[in-house]
């Protein structure tokens, strides 16, 4: 199911207004289109009527894939990751706002950006634990940043454009590293920080680089 609304927006460029769907939630089993358009990001780019600049407008939206067994909010609003958080918690199974029922082993999942959220559609689609991905990307971006010196690695992303998987790094200039993701690899991290990682994901909604870094302090305190 994808629910949509009519909106009105500002060309930051020209200062024309003019009005365009928003989705506020997404059902990537049964509206690929729009998971299609979510992936490559159209589905938040708009196209001023008047001067035709392109403008990425980011919004809050629930995307879901009941087949895959996950979801994943994309908020902006401190309150409202609170608001979800505190509502995921009331029940074992609830209705999330497509009407669908959710059950309490689905896999649930806040972030703050769209460049995350397609990052986790990714991860989820490629049968992957991102819990295990956001440790390996820590490994990778450690390593690249020993290859590269001084320039320091801003973000790392989990990546499976044309089949392959890999790990994408940009440094605070826009430098781009790449680096293919080791199955061999993947797989001794989940090894070694699987268990660990279960075991504190409980109701742990936003899995990122902060909650990996915190994981990898713990357990290497308790070793």
């Amino acid at each position: 199911m994808a629910m949509r609304d009519k909106v009105t927006v500002q060309c930051p460029k020209c200062g024309k207004s003019f009005e365009v769907e928003q989705w506020s939630a997404v059902n990537g089993d049964k509206n690929p289109q729009q998971k299609l358009k979510l992936l490559n990001g159209t589905l938040f780019t708009v196209t001023c009527t008047k001067c035709g600049r392109e403008n990425t407008v980011g919004y809050p939206l629930l995307y879901s894939d009941p087949k895959e067994n996950y979801m994943v909010w994309l908020v902006f609003d401190d309150e409202e990751v609170k608001h979800i958080t505190d509502y995921y918690k009331t029940s074992k199974t609830e209705i999330n706002e497509t009407g669908e029922d959710v059950d309490k082993e689905c896999r649930q999942r806040i972030v703050r950006d769209v460049h995350r959220l397609r990052e986790k559609i990714m991860i989820f689609d490629s049968h992957f634990d991102d819990k295990i991905i956001e440790i390996a990307k820590l490994a990778y971006a450690q390593t690249a940043q020993r290859q590269i010196g001084s320039e320091k690695i801003a973000a790392a992303f989990f990546s499976n454009e044309g089949g392959e998987n890999r790990i994408e790094m940009y440094t605070e200039s826009g430098q781009a590293f790449v680096s293919k993701l080791s199955r061999d690899i993947y797989n001794q991290l989940d090894d070694k920080y699987g268990g660990k990682a279960s075991y504190a994901e409980d109701r742990v909604y936003i899995i990122d680089d902060v909650w990996a870094l915190n994981l990898l302090r713990e357990y290497n305190r308790e070793i």
